[in-house]
């Protein structure tokens, strides 16, 4: 209170005394003749006159009513007299109303010596209220059960009453001066003080403090208490100390102990709710388990499930049971978990505590000293240590889960630990029941899961193996579409990526694509390969870039090559460098192999026919499965199938290979070019996707300059096909080369057609159209068998396709055939091709006429050659499915150095006319060598025209190959060679021309007939 005092002075406060601050004590001192002569400010307070007001006025005016100033005169002299009073008196407020003061009155001396009186009043309301308020307080403090207690600023004790005394077994004397950690050492006095130091500084009371120990009052046992803090002020606001209300609530403290307990427990259980069985997994809801146990209910705890349940094996025998530890857990790093490996199986003893429980589905306990153990590895000395030397109850609980006995929970505590509790024993029981209910459904699971996984697995190989058929029957359609090698090569690499492989490579044995009948692979070393065809799924082409290209050779690599001779895959499931190197031709490919993330590889050789021909590398680079056996017996079916079809395609090559040569030395080797027509010709076989034809072309030179245009076509492909066309060009050679008329010449290949056609087994028929063209007249004979017919451009610019009698193909037989004739003007052009040129599958033949005809059109001012090749670019495009020949001639002016003609109408001097007009035209062309000659024969045939083919009417020389010489007559019979006897005098001219001229014939026209004969041309003068 010292150091409180002395703040309140420091400060500058007013000073009254501190016995009066709670009620106004009013002071006023009277002369002896009644007026005031000081007046306090309390007075002030009471009544409402200020000392101005009061100083020097009669008291008994001022403040007595009229009805009491005569007794308020009356006392005041006798209090003059010496006599003091006290008492209570009504006194007017100077607002009107009267107040009741208590007065205490004292006759004083002032320091002249005239008497003075004090007077001394206070309000009677405020003190009657200050009284019963510390009526009240005392009270409380004497009358209250609870303690109450009042500390000064330093926390020591002021007052306190006698409910508090007894609490803390010290008397109220024994408190007063004294703090509470002085008092009571043996609760937390400490954390007490400290509260109430708080609520000094800052104001704020404090409820429901508690604090819990043992006291002098009961030393034995524990107690708790709630306390009140609030802080003491007086009306200025000066902090006096700490008051504070005390309870006894140990019962309340103990039932909240035990209830936080029991909240404890229940959120225990709660967290095992939700950490036990958190997975369907055995094992994870297990471990869940023994962690839920340790440490809040034991210390060591084993969670043990029947081994058949584990296994899933309901077959097992049951007269032994078999447990497996899944879980183990311990609070003490040192306890020997080494000896109990988790996953352990044990046999039971049938009498022992663990059969008991598991038998009879209750728990059991033993003590931790009798319990046998499980295993041997585990010695008494070991236990007895980790038990602290003092055996403890081990608990055996069964899981019990729908009825089945699913294994089983042991656990304890260590020794230094108290017992277990019945609150215990129940959290134990129940997580031991909600984990073999988790246990159950997780081994229900696992079950389940096994049973799903097997079901998938079997639909995952029927789904494989669907997929597998699914790719063998695209590969049946798939591969082999071409009679081609390089294509087929190509659609086993389309068909396989990426569905079972990301990497292959097709190569063949040189020999196979050098055409050997026979390949062999060599019986040692590595064998030369040729690339056919390679496909990657990465888009990077990586390894692409590090293989053979395609069409490169290379020797193989040692497992390749392997592989080849003995004909059997190898199969290099995992990858490493060291395979790699057996693998690769070359070592700089093994990097890049390693760097696509190749890991599995398959080598499989192709094998048709018995003959190993090549092989084929599948390999995987992003699809993580390595190959599998069965991914190797769906190769070898893949390959197997390519190996076919390659090897139809090597036979085809050379079968086709075989026609197309048998056809191209049956085709005109060489045309030339007789005087006054311009030939060009073109031929292209097949595709090398189909077989070779029977088309063909042939320009068979005649006599007098006269040429035959021939094309045809035989039905079918191959050996055959182009046999028979070689027959039927030999055969329309020969028969045009007779001087026939081309409808006699069809009709003879008509029958050729159908002899051969009886020949082959099988009917085959051709189509032919045949055009004679003389150039000196432009006069041509035409005839068609079921052929295109021709195409004539005219110099005027139009064309248009010859209108010829259709016929019918060869072979058929019966049907007649008609021969056009018709006039090729100068510069006119004349197209024959067979209907390769201008039927597709996308085209008909009209179609395809109608663009030959309109590109002839806009090609008519060009060469012959540039014209030929315009029609193959238009009308040519993509695979040839059909041979395609074709001839074009046109027409040139001939020169006078080419022919000569003398007519020979009415001349009477015929014979020596033509004499010395061949001198003439000879000596002019350079053949003065053959005048003699030629004089000789032409006289021959003019005499021989004049004596049986009456009068001859023309003479015609004419130089190409050799020279010709024509006489023209109006007989139509042929002359004919007779045998001249001795005696004759004619009759020999025939047989000198027979004997003389190179070559001699005749031919028959509107007008009769020509005889011609040729002599060749000496080798300096010969074109």
């Amino acid at each position: 209170m010292g150091e409180v005092q002395q703040d309140r002075q420091g400060s500058g406060a007013a000073s009254r005394p501190e016995g009066l601050l709670m009620v106004p004590i009013a002071t006023a001192l009277i002369q002896h003749n009644g007026r005031i002569l000081h007046w306090s400010g309390d007075a002030e307070a009471l009544l409402g006159y200020t000392a101005e007001q009061a100083v020097g006025a009669p008291a008994a005016q001022l403040l007595a009513g009229p009805e009491h100033r005569a007794e308020v005169l009356e006392l005041f002299e006798r209090i003059l007299a010496g006599n003091p009073w006290s008492g209570v008196f009504p006194v007017r407020h100077r607002e009107g109303h009267y107040v009741n003061l208590e007065f205490r009155t004292h006759p004083v001396t002032g320091p002249d010596g005239l008497p003075l009186v004090l007077a001394v009043a206070s309000d009677v309301t405020a003190l009657r209220r200050i009284q019963a308020d510390l009526a009240v307080l005392d009270g409380f403090f004497t009358q209250a059960p609870v303690g109450m207690a009042v500390y000064d600023d330093q926390l020591r004790f002021v007052r306190l009453n006698e409910a508090l005394a007894r609490i803390n077994g010290v008397s109220v004397a024994g408190h007063l001066g004294h703090r509470l950690t002085e008092l009571l050492p043996g609760i937390n006095a400490a954390e007490i003080e400290q509260v109430m130091r708080d609520v000094l500084a800052t104001g704020q009371p404090v409820l429901d403090a508690r604090s819990h120990g043992r006291t002098p009052g009961d030393p034995g046992q524990d107690h708790a208490w709630s306390a009140s803090y609030f802080r003491l002020e007086d009306p200025p606001g000066h902090v006096l100390g700490v008051s504070s209300t005390i309870v006894d609530v140990t019962g309340r403290y103990q039932a909240e102990s035990r209830a936080a307990r029991a909240q404890e427990r229940l959120a225990l259980l709660v967290d095992a709710t939700a950490s036990i069985g958190t997975t369907l997994d055995l094992r994870r809801t297990a471990r869940e388990l023994a962690d839920a146990m340790v440490p809040r209910v034991a210390d060591l705890s084993g969670v043990f499930a029947l081994e058949r349940l584990v296994t899933g094996d309901d077959e097992e025998d049951t007269s032994v049971t078999r447990v497996r530890r899944l879980a183990l857990a311990s609070t003490d790093p040192s306890y020997p978990t080494g000896s109990l490996p988790v996953d352990e199986v044990y046999d039971i003893d049938p009498d022992s505590p663990y059969a008991r429980a598991m038998s009879s589905g209750r728990t059991v306990v033993v003590p931790s000293w009798d319990l046998p153990p499980l295993t041997d590895d585990m010695r008494a000395e070991s236990l007895k240590a980790y038990w602290g030397g003092r055996s403890r109850s081990v608990r055996i609980t069964p899981l019990l889960a729908r009825g089945s006995v699913l294994g089983m929970v042991v656990y304890s505590r260590r020794g230094e630990r108290e017992s277990f509790a019945a609150a215990d024993i129940t959290l134990g029981d129940e997580l031991a029941s909600r984990a073999a209910v988790a246990i159950d459904n997780a081994r229900l699971y696992t079950r389940e899961r096994e049973a799903a996984e097997d079901r998938r697995r079997a639909l995952d190989e029927v789904q494989t193996a669907t997929q597998r058929l699914a790719l063998l029957n695209e590969a049946s359609s798939r591969i082999g579409t071409t009679l081609d090698l390089h294509r087929t090569a190509e659609e086993l690499v389309e068909v396989v990526i990426p569905r079972f492989a990301d990497f292959v490579t097709v190569d063949l044995l040189d020999s196979v694509l050098q055409g050997d009948e026979v390949p062999v692979v060599p019986a040692s070393g590595s064998a030369t390969m040729r690339a056919v065809a390679v496909g990657e799924l990465s888009e990077d082409g990586r390894l692409t870039g590090a293989a053979d290209p395609v069409g490169g050779t290379s020797q193989s690599a040692k497992l390749y090559a392997q592989s080849l001779r003995s004909g059997r895959s190898i199969l290099v499931a995992e990858v490493d460098r060291e395979a790699l190197v057996r693998i690769v031709a070359s070592p700089d490919r093994v990097q890049p192999a390693l760097d696509s993330g190749m890991h599995s590889y398959l080598m499989v050789p192709l094998v048709a026919r018995g003959r190993v021909l090549g092989g084929a590398e599948f390999m995987r680079l992003g699809n993580p499965e390595p190959f599998t056996a069965a991914d190797v017996a769906l190769a070898e079916e893949l390959a197997a199938r390519a190996a076919v079809c390659i090897d139809n395609a090597r036979l085809y090559r050379r079968e086709r290979d075989t026609a197309l040569t048998l056809q191209r030395s049956l085709l005109p080797q060489k045309v030339h070019n007789p005087p006054g027509l311009e030939i060009a010709h073109r031929y292209l076989p097949a595709s090398a996707l189909s077989e070779v034809g029977g088309d063909w072309f042939d320009v068979v030179p005649l006599s007098c300059g006269r040429v035959a245009l021939v094309v045809g076509d035989v039905t079918g492909h191959g050996l055959r096909a182009a046999a028979m066309m070689g027959q039927l060009r030999t055969v329309a050679r020969t028969l045009i080369t007779l001087d026939m008329d081309p409808a006699r010449v069809m009709r003879r290949l008509d029958e050729a057609a159908a002899f051969a056609g009886e020949g082959a087994g099988e009917g085959q028929y051709a189509t032919c159209v045949c055009v004679v063209l003389d150039p000196v007249d432009r006069a041509c004979t035409a005839a068609c068998a079921g052929h295109v017919p021709p195409v004539v451009s005219l110099p005027d610019g139009s064309v248009q396709v010859l209108d010829l009698p259709p016929g019918a193909p060869l072979g058929v037989g019966g049907v007649p055939f008609e021969s056009v004739e018709f006039t090729l003007p100068m510069g006119g052009l004349l197209v024959l091709c067979t209907d390769g040129l201008i039927e597709r599958r996308d085209r008909d033949l009209d179609e395809g006429l109608e663009l030959l005809r309109r590109t002839v059109a806009e090609e008519s001012d060009t060469s012959l050659e540039r014209t030929c090749d315009a029609v193959l670019a238009t009308l040519v495009t993509g695979t040839r499915e059909d041979d395609i020949a074709v001839i074009m001639a046109r027409t040139r002016p001939i020169g006078p150095d080419r022919i000569a003609t003398l007519s020979l109408t009415g001349d009477r001097a015929m014979v020596g006319h033509a004499r010395r007009f061949t001198r003439r035209t000879l000596t002019a062309w350079g053949l003065a060598g053959l005048i003699d000659q030629t004089e000789l024969l032409t006289s021959e045939l003019i005499t021989n025209a004049l004596v049986h083919a009456g009068a001859p009417t023309q003479l015609r020389l004419f130089r190409n190959q050799v020279l010709t010489v024509e006489v023209a007559d109006v007989d139509s019979r042929a002359p004919r060679l007779r045998r001249a006897l001795e005696d004759d005098e004619g009759g020999r001219g025939m047989h000198l021309v027979n004997e003389l001229a190179h070559r001699w014939g005749s031919r028959a026209t509107r007008l009769g007939k020509v005889v011609w004969f040729e002599l060749e041309l000496p080798l300096s003068t010969a074109s």
